[in-house]
């Protein structure tokens, strides 16, 4: 529609009292954070800002253009009668995907599709797996597929009631793509978070990788800046660069669901073939104190550097981009390693924060 600008009124993966905005640029991406920074800085919040309900300028974006670019993409799954279980968090997807899965005469049952404005992510999508994995088991489904609640990531239940992160759906997608002559330059952008087993699995299959911090706008950065056209995060959020860089949910599991029916192939037996996790734990601590004091306090720094030193280990401590709290993920060849270093670092920081 060629608009200079997009808003967004997002939850994201959070609980509704997070509401916040995401802005697009004409390119449909989202904004730099040095260009986020100097909006902040320039903005003068005013009855005249806050007051939108009378401008005849802002347009609501049609849907239907959306879904029928996706139903035409994906019309050979017209009629796949294996069944889907589709949570859609009570989020953005709650109308769209339904009718999206129902215009390509799928086989799904779908929960969490009544919105009333606070239960958005509430025990359901993609932040609570759990659920998934029990709805899939519950009606013997060949599927499960969970979005949060503003549709950018995806999480996938096996017919087992395993759950798949994104690092299996990216090395899906790897392979698929590679196979398809259609992985360009031949490499995946991943995060800090990804696990080490993922990273073998790129690297034994000749496929070079690089991670960013953790953040898809950081995923995007280096997708640009080495040319790659896939990157996402473990979380689910898979970005694809002919989508305009943007996280969107429901092609991803499309696509899932294509390679699963081309491949004719469950989803377990699939992630089988590809490689096993390594243990990996992430601990949130939340915190008194600002989390940059203890993050850069002497004897943390001193702590993560004798970590990173230890062979098979990776180490990860960060604070939170929405929360007043430090996330902390270790991965390491043995659960014991990963749990002894999680409880040392644990009773430094707590000791710290008082």
């Amino acid at each position: 529609y060629k608009y200079d600008l997009g808003i967004m009124i997002s939850a994201s993966h959070n609980p509704y009292n997070d509401n916040g905005i995401k802005i697009f640029n004409k390119d449909g991406e989202k904004l730099s954070d040095e260009d986020e920074i100097k909006l902040e800085k320039n903005l003068t919040l005013s009855e005249k800002i806050l007051d939108l309900k009378n401008d005849n300028n802002s347009n609501r974006i049609p849907t239907s253009e959306y879904e029928n670019l996706l139903i035409n993409k994906f019309e050979s799954l017209t009629g796949f009668k294996r069944k889907v279980v589709i949570d859609c968090a009570n989020g953005s997807l709650f109308e769209i995907a339904p009718k999206i899965f129902k215009s390509l005469d799928l086989n799904f049952i779908n929960y969490a599709c009544k919105p009333d404005g606070k239960n958005i992510n509430k025990n359901c999508g993609a932040m609570f797996p759990q659920k998934l994995s029990k709805e899939t088991l519950k009606n013997k489904a060949y599927l499960g597929i969970s979005f949060d609640g503003d549709a950018d990531r995806v999480i996938f239940s096996d017919e087992n009631g395993q759950i798949i992160d994104g690092d299996y759906i990216l090395a899906i997608l790897a392979i698929f793509l590679k196979k398809n002559n259609n992985l360009d330059n031949n490499l995946v952008i991943g995060t800090q978070m990804s696990n080490l087993g993922f990273r073998d699995f790129l690297k034994n299959n000749g496929i070079k990788y690089y991670l960013s911090n953790v953040g898809d706008r950081y995923v995007i950065e280096l997708m640009k800046e080495k040319k790659a056209v896939l990157g996402g995060e473990q979380s689910g959020h898979i970005i694809f660069s002919n989508n305009s860089y943007c996280g969107d949910g429901i092609l991803t599991a499309l696509t899932i669901l294509q390679i699963l029916k081309d491949e004719k192939s469950s989803l377990s037996n699939l992630c089988k073939s590809l490689f096993k996790k390594v243990p990996q734990k992430l601990v949130n601590f939340k915190l008194n104190k600002t989390p940059q004091l203890i993050l850069e306090n002497i004897k943390i720094q001193s702590l993560l550097k004798l970590t990173s030193e230890i062979k098979g280990c990776d180490i990860l401590l960060r604070k939170s981009g929405t929360e007043n709290l430090l996330r902390l993920m270790v991965q390491a060849n043995s659960k014991s390693l990963v749990d002894k270093i999680i409880n040392n670092f644990s009773l430094n920081i707590n000791k710290l924060d008082g």
